[in-house]
């Protein structure tokens, strides 16, 4: 909780929810939305979280400065060997905004949405959805203080084979051997599957793989993946009635 960048999961008390029982819960009150409303609020994550994150850090970490983003260089995002390279990657934003511009204003607004813009959107929404399906899922742990260690935080990612035969051939494998990425993050993507499954081999039930077609998992994964607790440091997301799927052994529970 305190080590991710980004996707950080919101808390029961980031939501207003009272600690109280279950049953004592209005959760319609907190979750209570139509499914046309969660799909439109879905369809908002897809294609505005990606540029909401780089500019005001939404779902990044909680503990960083109010205002922190990608384009100030010297943010506690980047160290100090990468703040010229910030520099330079804004200077070519802005390039490219005026390359916008002057395409508009040459070959009309309308084909530059078509050409550019809606490629852009769509690209965003496959970012965000390969990107929110690894690192957010209802059986993944998330841990606190003294119990996240480099290998705990690793596995708590999920490989997913993302569209298919499609998915290895134009994404590189991203999605279908992305834990081992956590692992090694320097190793070639090519090398991913065989690595792999040396990597199962080793830490058994600790991997996590999922087979669900992407579309439904993401509805799923939208709608399961709430909040989590406060108090404990072995947490699991919780639904829009409360439940988990999966809860820590009873040594690690929250008093």
């Amino acid at each position: 909780m305190e080590r991710d960048e980004v996707y950080v999961p919101k808390t029961r008390s980031d939501l207003g929810i009272p600690e109280v029982p279950n049953h004592e819960i209005d959760w319609d009150e907190y979750f209570g939305d139509t499914p046309i409303y969660t799909f439109f609020m879905l369809m908002r994550q897809q294609f505005i979280a990606f540029p909401a994150y780089l500019i005001m850090n939404v779902s990044g970490q909680k503990d960083y400065p109010a205002w922190t983003n990608h384009f100030d260089p010297n943010s506690i995002l980047f160290t100090k060997g990468q703040r010229n390279r910030v520099i330079v990657s804004n200077l070519g934003l802005l390039a490219m905004a005026w390359g916008v511009k002057y395409s508009c204003a040459k070959y009309t607004a309308a084909a530059v949405l078509k050409y550019y813009g809606i490629p852009w959107l769509l690209v965003t929404h496959w970012f965000i959805m390969i990107t929110y399906l690894h690192h957010t899922d209802a059986e993944l742990p998330h841990y606190r203080g003294k119990e996240w260690n480099y290998q705990r935080g690793a596995a708590a990612t999920v490989d997913r084979p993302f569209l298919g035969w499609q998915g290895r051939f134009f994404l590189h494998d991203v999605a279908h051997y992305h834990v081992i990425h956590h692992f090694f993050p320097k190793m070639p993507f090519y090398h991913g599957e065989q690595a792999t499954q040396y990597l199962k081999a080793f830490i058994g039930e600790h991997y996590a793989e999922s087979d669900k077609p992407v579309f439904s998992a993401l509805w799923e994964t939208y709608n399961k993946c709430q909040f989590v607790e406060d108090e404990g440091d072995i947490i699991f997301y919780r639904d829009k009635h409360g439940q988990a799927v999966r809860r820590p052994a009873a040594a690690y529970r929250a008093k």
